[in-house]
């Protein structure tokens, strides 16, 4: 038991990174800044550090997913993991089969309560925390990445706008810069290195100039959008991965008491990043292309957003759904860019399956649970 209770941890992470790496880089293929695998392995990447971070700072977030839920002096087996697992993880795989953006989070709280109700009969559970510390922040984090991204999304607009053909160049100093003229106005300025000159402007001003080094407005705003979304996975793996190694702690104590945890972070850690790399291409498609066009500025926001917030609700140990958020994030974005252009019977797809991710993963947790004690 202790095996199949590793095993399925393991094949939980791989259908987490398969289904939720790409939340945060969704944006980047959307706009058109990163093809879809460069994309993904950006996910897995940052996804892995993420996760390796939290093993040192994600206590609250393993008590929750492991013990909290349940009244003190309930004794949890390794039977009772297995059929939790298995619940998220039939679900979690169902919906990325099908191109689905779900959360391995409700998916997860949704095989607690199949898996309990069956053990305790509901007599152990403890109704309120689950309301507060669960419900709450689930269900209010997509609204309020909605609500955020289509506010903040009118100010990035502008500045995007004002600054995305600015330029600055180094010249060499002997090299009189061009003022003025079609290019666009150029001004000098003193403050560089020895030998050159910095020049200042707008439009094509600085490709007239036979530049030492050059960087624009939308080469900034470019690389603002990969550190925000590989943010995202930062933050993504710093919350998911220990709600998933919280489900193997029991049997990491039973293997190895010492050294049983950080085995079970390091086995998650692989398998999120593995399963977003093999298997993710079809929830990218999903979120990149098939719910609204991204443009800069609304995915500069949308990224941004969701890194915030994620990090933020890691931080105070908050179980959110990066699924949620990034999800509320893309359609906020759309809204604020046009909201003909929001593909709803997508979004409607998608909420539904959020609807059902509870239910189900529940069902298939109990069925698993009396199959458990029958056998």
């Amino acid at each position: 038991m202790v095996f199949v209770l590793l095993v399925f941890v393991c094949v939980l992470a791989f259908a987490n990174g398969a289904n939720d790496n790409c939340k945060g880089v969704a944006t980047l293929v959307g706009f058109g800044a990163a093809r879809p695998r460069q994309a993904l392995i950006w996910a897995a990447v940052t996804t892995a550090c993420g996760a390796v971070v939290s093993y040192w700072i994600s206590g609250a977030l393993v008590d929750k997913f492991s013990r909290s839920l349940f009244e003190a002096g309930i004794a949890l087996d390794h039977g009772f993991f297995v059929a939790v697992l298995f619940g998220a993880l039939g679900w979690v795989l169902i919906a990325t089969k099908s191109g689905l953006p779900v959360s391995t989070t409700h998916a997860i709280t949704g095989a607690l309560l199949g898996a309990g109700l069956v053990a305790f009969s509901g007599a152990g559970i403890r109704w309120g925390f689950l309301v507060d510390k669960f419900a709450k922040p689930l269900a209010l984090s997509p609204v309020l990445s909605l609500a955020v991204v289509f506010l903040l999304a009118w100010p990035v607009t502008r500045l995007v706008r004002r600054y995305s053909s600015a330029c600055v160049c180094v010249v060499p100093a002997q090299q009189p810069a061009q003022l003025g003229g079609a290019a666009g106005a150029l001004t000098m300025s003193a403050a560089a290195p020895a030998g050159a000159t910095i020049v200042t402007g707008y439009g094509g001003a600085c490709e007239a100039q036979p530049a030492i080094a050059a960087a624009t407005g939308s080469m900034v705003a470019s690389a603002i959008h990969w550190f925000s979304s590989g943010m995202v996975g930062f933050a993504r793996g710093w919350n998911d991965a220990p709600k998933i190694a919280a489900l193997g702690t029991v049997a990491a104590a039973a293997v190895a008491p010492e050294s049983g945890r950080p085995l079970v972070f390091l086995l998650v850690t692989a398998a999120m990043a593995a399963g977003g790399l093999v298997a993710g291409a079809s929830v990218l498609e999903t979120l990149a292309r098939k719910v609204t066009p991204l443009p800069l500025a609304e995915s500069l926001a949308a990224s941004a957003v969701t890194s915030t917030l994620v990090s933020l609700a890691s931080w105070h140990g908050l179980p959110v759904s990066t699924t949620h958020v990034s999800t509320g994030a893309i359609i906020g974005a759309g809204l604020k860019n046009n909201a003909r252009e929001v593909r709803w019977g997508k979004v409607g797809e998608i909420v539904l399956s959020w609807l059902i991710t509870l239910p189900v993963s529940g069902v298939l947790a109990s069925g698993a649970k009396l199959l458990l004690g029958w056998l």
